[in-house]
């Protein structure tokens, strides 16, 4: 299989990120880019403060519901 197709079409993809031609495609970009620059920002928050987020089995309940374990 050649590798072509592939990254032409990553290409494609990167290119129509970085120039988005409508308006919805411009808030979409921004969007994302504002959600990427928040989770990267609470990356090295956690990261020089030496916290982590506790996830116990009552958080996992709560968000997932109970597990259905056998």
């Amino acid at each position: 299989m050649s590798q072509r197709p592939v990254l032409a079409s990553l290409v494609a993809f990167v290119g129509a990120g970085l120039r988005p031609t409508t308006a919805l495609a411009r808030a979409i970009v921004f969007v994302l880019a504002a959600k990427l620059i928040v989770v990267v920002a609470m990356m090295v928050y956690f990261h020089f403060t030496d916290q982590h987020v506790v996830a116990d089995a009552t958080a996992v309940s709560r968000l997932f519901g109970p597990s259905s374990a056998p």
